[in-house]
């Protein structure tokens, strides 16, 4: 009979046993997990959210700057997120409400 190697001596040739070469050029088919659906849903919905901006407004658009105090600002956060839409659709929005409706006529 012969004796069983120590433990220490499998350790040590199991560890310096090499890897199979893989090949990196290729790339295997892997199932998706609930993070990659939640992540492609989450993009599809920020596509669809930016196509239906570029469509609903057929005038052209021009940057503002306004400074508001910081609490204004996590309120139009919030809200924007609430209502899953950025914030500037918010001010938009508000303001679209807030304005007295634009005359037709000759602009000076």
């Amino acid at each position: 009979m012969r004796p069983k190697a120590a433990p220490s001596q499998k350790r040590r040739t199991k560890s310096t046993e090499a890897e199979p070469a893989r090949d990196l050029g290729t790339e295997t088919e892997r199932p998706l997990d609930a993070e990659d659906v939640a992540l492609s849903l989450l993009d599809a919905k920020v596509r669809a959210e930016e196509a239906r901006a570029d469509l609903s407004s057929t005038e052209p658009h021009a940057g503002l700057s306004v400074r508001l105090p910081r609490a204004v600002i996590s309120r139009l956060l919030a809200e924007a997120a609430n209502r899953n839409i950025t914030p500037s659709e918010l001010i938009r929005r508000a303001l679209m409400q807030y304005l007295p409706p634009q005359k037709a006529g000759p602009r000076r």
